[in-house]
């Protein structure tokens, strides 16, 4: 039975970058915070409104192109599912007004094809099918400028720690596979502030992802709620 990405299957490394941006806020918060002698900080303006620690949550779709790979020529009656719900934790550090380092968990749902072989490269005749899940952690730098009083363009770049797990069932005849790997990530968006006393911004953003060891696209978009932190 051979595997149709020709990998092999090893351990889930979990990478924690998240913890570390936790920790980095913390420690930080005396360096970045202003002097009450006189009133401005290494960083930041006494006065400014980018004094913040901020989290957020957000849920979306996917579009994750694996299942493409996964058309051998063999497969027959196929059921290509490439969109999935999506969901990430974000925490947030904003060291100016128009820059900020931040760190999020980002699940990116699951890709799953139906079908039956012939017999082929990759799959072995009769009913096939296969699924891959893809989760992990991001670290990047997010700007941030306006556009009106209530708008901001957003744009990220950082690194996606990633974890992917791939099942393939070929007649009943269940294998796996799963890898474990970095890449860059980027994504481009807009903030809404309705200017709440409790500082709750909305998010709207396009993202782009890369998961396994052969870097399947994974684009998607997300609606997220921002709360920063007074």
């Amino acid at each position: 039975m051979s595997n149709p990405t020709g990998g092999e299957s090893k351990p889930r490394a979990r990478a924690r970058p998240l913890l570390l941006v936790a920790a980095l806020c913390l420690l930080s918060g005396p360096l970045l915070a202003e002097d009450d002698d006189n009133g401005s900080g290494w960083f930041i303006p006494k006065g400014t409104a980018a004094k913040n620690v901020y989290a957020g949550v957000g849920f979306g779709i996917n579009r994750n192109d694996v299942t493409d790979s996964w058309q051998d020529g063999s497969v027959t009656s196929a059921a290509n599912d490439k969109t999935d719900k999506s969901a990430n934790l974000s925490l947030g550090y904003q060291v100016n007004d128009h820059i900020a380092v931040e760190g999020a968990y980002r699940d990116l749902g699951e890709s799953k094809l139906d079908g039956t072989s012939s017999g082929g490269p990759s799959w072995a005749a009769g009913p096939i099918s296969g699924t891959q899940e893809a989760d992990g952690w991001e670290l990047g730098v997010m700007g941030r400028w306006p556009v009106s009083e209530r708008w901001f363009l957003l744009g990220f770049v950082g690194v996606y720690w990633w974890e992917s797990k791939e099942t393939y069932n070929e007649s009943g005849i269940i294998s796996t596979l799963e890898e474990s790997g970095s890449s860059a990530t980027y994504a481009l968006g807009f903030e809404f502030d309705h200017g709440l006393k409790d500082r709750i911004v909305y998010r709207f953003m396009g993202t782009h992802h890369e998961v396994g060891n052969d870097d399947y696209n994974v684009n998607g978009a997300s609606a997220q709620v921002i709360y920063r932190f007074p």
